[in-house]
């Protein structure tokens, strides 16, 4: 029994040392909360799209979660964590004021599109408009996919 306790708790412990060492590795962070909005992304296209059945409560639980991400956006930037694995590039931390501001247009938009949406056509307004945000921002700030 007293094996089996010691084997359980080197085991919550290590994972975690697994999630403690997640949350303070702000590339891998960052790196997720961008994946989370390629996904809502996604799903917001589809709809806009036709792809996908329109569905109000699904695009504003999207947008919310956009907004929630881009909320988190600038802190995830910090000096020094451009060193590493990541697409970001240096003028991030040259110009971050611009930066954070991107972020904070992304949330108010994001926020704003949700109580705008009652059909499809005001779905593809609102995704043209975050989408635009997301571009301009990797524009600017992301290393180019080759």
């Amino acid at each position: 029994m007293r094996k089996t306790t010691v084997v359980s708790a080197s085991v919550l412990m290590l994972s975690g040392l697994g999630v403690l060492a997640q949350q303070s590795d702000p590339i891998r962070q960052r790196q997720n909360l961008m994946k989370n909005n390629q996904e809502q992304m996604r799903a917001l296209t589809g709809m806009a799209r036709g792809q996908a059945p329109f569905n109000a409560a699904t695009a504003q639980a999207a947008l919310q979660r956009i907004e929630q991400n881009a909320r988190q956006v600038p802190a995830l930037f910090p000096t020094g964590s451009q060193q590493g694995k990541t697409d970001a590039l240096p003028v991030i931390w040259e110009r971050k004021a611009d930066f954070d501001a991107r972020a904070v247009k992304l949330e108010q938009d994001a926020k704003t599109a949700q109580t705008g949406i009652t059909d499809q056509a005001s779905l593809q307004a609102a995704v043209q408009r975050v989408g635009q945000n997301c571009g301009g921002c990797h524009e600017t700030y992301r290393r180019k996919e080759s």
